[in-house]
């Protein structure tokens, strides 16, 4: 999941609402004086997919700035005073989905009685 931060912009108050736009992948909100620009990837890249490692939790992935260029050009053109500021910070983290972006949903094989819905949270 990757999201881009705003320099501060006078004009943005902490009462705007939450947009989301899924022609555009994008959803924008006020953040630190500022605008987030989150994307979702229609393709996403995947990561350690035959383990995570064990000491990592929230942690931040290098961006890729090449791959992402174009989303966020679609995102921000949803508002386009983004291109008039800097960008403080783009964030890249894992998402919690299953490479077929498929959720696991059921009894877990090794606990009876013991369910599983996991896969599906960003």
């Amino acid at each position: 999941h990757y999201y881009l931060l705003t320099e501060p912009m006078s004009d943005v108050g902490v009462e705007w609402p939450v947009v989301e736009d899924p022609s555009r992948h994008t959803y924008i909100r006020p953040e630190g004086g500022g605008l987030m620009v989150g994307l979702f990837e229609p393709e996403a890249a995947s990561w350690c997919v035959p383990s995570i490692p064990n000491d990592f939790s929230f942690g931040e992935i290098e961006p890729d700035w090449d791959r992402m260029a174009p989303f966020l050009e679609t995102a921000m053109g949803r508002v386009p005073r983004c291109l008039e500021v800097g960008a403080k910070k783009l964030f890249c983290g894992p998402e919690s989905f299953t490479p077929d972006l498929a959720p696991i949903v059921g009894e877990a094989p090794e606990l009876k009685n013991y369910y599983i819905a996991a896969g599906m949270n960003s």
